[in-house]
């Protein structure tokens, strides 16, 4: 088994610059992300309110019965 040491080792410009983008980044993530949700959830709270219905995210393109031929089903 192989063991790989570090230390000593000095990072380029592009690296540190790399690294602190990416700490910056995962620091202020999870702040966007409950500040997306608790806008979400507010406007949803408006919407059911209003009494608007919700988006319907899922539907049926179409609806056949019968085996489907390869031609169809690629796309000819």
């Amino acid at each position: 088994m192989r063991t790989v040491d570090f230390q000593g080792t000095q990072l380029s410009s592009g690296q540190r610059r790399r690294l602190a983008d990416q700490k910056r980044l995962t620091a202020s993530m999870p702040n966007v992300i409950a500040q997306q949700v608790a806008e979400t959830l507010q406007s949803l709270e408006k919407r059911k309110e209003q009494g608007v219905k919700p988006e319907r995210i899922w539907f049926v393109e179409r609806q056949e019965t019968g085996t489907t031929s390869i031609v169809e089903w690629m796309g000819f």
